[in-house]
């Protein structure tokens, strides 16, 4: 067994912005030349997600509204009130709980999709997407491709 990883650098434009980046990894699985195995793709940010899920204007905005719905940006969070957090703080700390939360239910840290015949095994209408839950800034995601 192989194993070939792929940083990718993107720049998200703020909260709620989706990137498809299902060809990112299909080229990262053509530069591995693995033909059967499995693609990790994983983000270290805990604001910035990874989902695998139908890519649908109006499914992308059913699951805005929810995790707004869910988690509204004000809610009186203590990781907001920076007169009680101390832990993890850095010159101009935002306010960003929410994002925090959104990402537990609405992105994940990784996501494996299994690979067959050189190609992702997606459903019909699958994509992998990185999610912004917080503000727009430079996130690097981690496509790591292993097999034979």
């Amino acid at each position: 067994m192989k194993t070939h990883r792929e940083r990718l650098e993107i720049t998200t434009q703020g909260a709620w912005h989706v990137l498809d980046v299902t060809s990112d990894v299909e080229k990262a699985i053509i530069n591995a030349e693995i033909s059967d195995g499995f693609a990790l793709i994983y983000s270290p940010h805990t604001t910035c997600g990874v989902m695998v899920n139908e890519k649908e204007k109006g499914l992308l905005e059913d699951i805005k509204i929810t995790l707004g719905r869910l988690i509204p940006e004000e809610d009186g969070y203590l990781h907001d009130d920076f007169n009680v957090r101390t832990e993890n703080m850095h010159p101009g700390e935002t306010k960003n709980a929410h994002a925090h939360l959104r990402h537990l239910i609405g992105g994940r840290s990784s996501e494996y999709v299994p690979i067959s015949g050189g190609s992702l095994l997606l459903g019909q209408w699958q994509r992998v997407m990185v999610v912004e839950f917080d503000r727009a800034r430079d996130r690097e995601i981690l496509i790591q491709v292993c097999g034979v």
